[in-house]
């Protein structure tokens, strides 16, 4: 008690950890075996979770912005090009594009964050190549108008899962619906 009756609990940890994992993560370490080339870890971890997501492979990433940025790479999304990307984001949906040598195009999102399909279509230019959906705190993004959009228009749907992940759109996971 802190004198007025009031008990001050404060926040729990955050990470936090099963109690299994440091000793896991000891043993990887004292392996010697800490890259991609020389140890198996990574390469369980993304087996795994691509079995539990329902898709054929995934990639681990040290961050959701270098996943973007891989992203929109393996799409040739580059100088000249523009990106559909929400208004109300972290900062790695828009500089991941300018990463990219693109320009962002911010659009207005609805009451829970999500990029508002119905902004859409009016900020689509000749230029546009892409529309980046951010899946913001643990809130899924209305995917089946947005994918109609960027159909209509021949545009890549970049999917960010980073704040959402196991989250489903009409029995679908995210992260399976757009393009990457």
């Amino acid at each position: 008690m802190n004198g007025s009756g009031v008990e001050e609990i404060g926040f729990p940890g955050w990470p936090q950890f099963a109690p299994e994992v440091p000793a896991k993560v000891s043993e990887v370490l004292l392996s010697g075996k800490v890259n991609y080339w020389t140890g198996k870890v990574g390469m369980e971890f993304e087996e795994a979770f691509a079995k539990w997501a329902g898709c054929d492979y995934a990639i681990s990433c040290t961050n959701g912005t270098a996943a973007l940025h891989i992203a929109l790479s393996a799409l040739g999304v580059g100088p000249g090009d523009e990106v559909i990307v929400p208004s109300y984001t972290f900062i790695a949906s828009s500089f991941s594009v300018v990463q990219a040598g693109a320009v962002p195009v911010f659009g207005d999102v609805t009451e829970d964050h999500t990029l508002d399909p119905k902004c859409i279509e009016a900020l689509i230019t000749p230029k546009t190549k892409a529309i980046v959906v951010v899946h913001l705190y643990g809130v899924v993004a209305d995917m089946g108008p947005i994918m109609e959009i960027a159909k209509k228009h021949n545009l890549f749907v970049v999917e960010d899962c980073a704040q959402c992940i196991g989250g489903k759109y009409k029995d679908t996971m995210v992260g399976l619906i757009g393009d990457v």
